[in-house]
């Protein structure tokens, strides 16, 4: 395999109230990845100094699919590497594989797989897989997600909708509107949908794994979180959603009648 030029390549990390998680995650991408620029957009409104990452302040709380699109604005490579915020490198992490997949043009989005992990016991960790990847079924106006891929390529399989551990190319992106800034913290599955319908083409590449530490959201505001899986629903055109966890979402009448 011919080593893939990570000049063409900026990871873009959506932060909030995390500050350890984020020097942590810097500080395992520097160890294999010391030139790979890195992006850290940050709402939680306290001042936020990365060593090793491009670290700039948004507005307190504006959420995840806000922090994506203030980072996609600032690219100037023709990919990136989307990361939770949550996430470790380890040296089962090829970020190489990923961007070889798309930079070949094999897919427009190259997903890893993510390994759960948390910690016991001050020293014991526990690690299982934590699998975010699936399909859709469409029937009319209702959406189920069903995990897993549908059929396997070279070096990856075919999927609809991975979790935000992958590469993926800048203008395709940027061609789909980016994140709907709405949709705060409850953007995927509105994101993979939309980008469906734009020819998206998705895949995992399951021996590329990262851990995500199992860690509590934090807390943004004091008023009850709207049901925004509901939104996006209704923003999808669609009545009725059933996510991978198998949790059904309907879409607000009031939003249907708008």
């Amino acid at each position: 395999m011919a080593s893939a030029d990570l000049s063409q390549l900026t990871a873009i990390i959506p932060a909030s109230n995390r500050k350890k998680s984020i020097q942590r995650l810097v500080r395992s991408m520097r160890k294999s990845y010391p030139t790979l620029r890195i992006l850290v957009a940050d709402d939680s409104g306290e001042p936020l100094a990365c060593k090793g990452a491009d670290c700039f302040r948004l507005p307190t709380g504006v959420g995840r699919s806000a922090a994506c699109n203030a980072m996609l604005a600032r690219l100037r490579t023709p990919y990136f590497l989307m990361l939770d915020d949550r996430c470790e490198m380890t040296k089962e992490t090829s970020i190489e594989t990923l961007l070889e997949l798309v930079r070949d043009d094999k897919l427009d989005v190259a997903a890893g797989d993510l390994i759960g992990s948390r910690r016991r016991f001050w020293f014991f960790v526990s690690r299982q897989p934590q699998p975010g990847h699936g399909t859709f079924e469409l029937a009319g106006d209702q959406l189920t997600l069903h995990g897993g891929h549908r059929t396997v390529g070279e070096g990856y399989s075919w999927c609809d909708i991975v979790h935000n551990f992958y590469v993926a190319r800048t203008d395709k992106v940027r061609n789909m509107g980016g994140w709907d800034p709405e949709l705060v913290n409850d953007e995927r599955e509105e994101f993979f949908v939309r980008g469906h319908r734009h020819g998206l083409r998705v895949g995992i590449s399951p021996e590329v794994t990262a851990l995500l530490w199992n860690e509590r959201e934090p807390a943004t505001s004091t008023e009850p979180a709207p049901n925004l899986k509901s939104l996006a629903t209704a923003k999808m055109g669609l009545t009725r959603m059933t996510d991978l966890d198998g949790q059904v979402f309907k879409a607000p009448r009031r939003v249907m009648a708008a």
